[in-house]
């Protein structure tokens, strides 16, 4: 491989390219994220434990925040999957585009132009706004960027198992749809092992 600056910068170019236009690399991104969600989940809220365990019990206020931050962005990242495999004009050589609302975490946005707005529901439009809540401020900061935002956060907090459920639920209906839309993303095998759980 080169290493004068010309060559570097094409292959950067390429590289970029192949990354942002390549639906396989935004599941992959997607699906790290729901692995480490779970994780969280798995090892945060042990349902055996709850009652004898102080820190079990305090998980949804300590975890939650981070588990639905988690969540947000492996739904959002594998919104994008669909709409990369769909246009691949959304990313430019240098930049993502700034025409077609891809850069962005507007949750409910994003599942509409993944082409999921058919099938939108007002419980999950309220679940789309959550999640987006988390990734954009609660799961990562204490305070949102001006004081009227902070209102949402009432209406936000972790439910524990209410939301692991209905962000599951949400989860199972999205890979439904990236197998239909992507099958190429899924080995034939995994596509068989799932195919009556969905």
């Amino acid at each position: 491989m080169s290493t004068d600056p010309e060559s570097i910068e094409k292959n950067c170019r390429s590289l970029f390219s192949y990354l942002g236009t390549n639906p396989g690399t935004w599941w992959l991104s997607s699906s790290r994220l729901k692995e480490a969600a779970d994780t969280l989940r798995d090892t945060h809220w042990p349902e055996e434990r709850k009652h004898k365990d102080q820190k079990a019990s305090t998980a949804d206020f300590r975890i939650g925040p981070v588990y639905m931050l988690l969540m947000g962005m492996a739904i959002e990242a594998a919104l994008k999957a669909i709409m990369v495999s769909r246009n691949h004009n959304l990313i430019e050589e240098q930049r993502i585009s700034k025409k077609f609302n891809f850069a962005t975490h507007d949750l409910k946005g994003l599942w509409g132009w993944a082409g999921l707005s058919k099938v939108k529901c007002r419980q999950h439009d309220t679940l789309l706004d959550r999640l987006e809540i988390y990734v954009v401020t609660f799961g990562r900061y204490p305070v949102s960027k001006i004081k009227r935002n902070m209102d949402t956060m009432i209406g936000s907090s972790f439910h524990g198992q209410t939301d692991f459920n209905k962000v599951t639920k949400l989860w199972v209906f999205l890979e439904k749809h990236l197998k239909k839309s992507i099958p190429t993303l899924f080995e034939e095998d995994d596509l068989k092992h799932n195919s009556h759980k969905c």
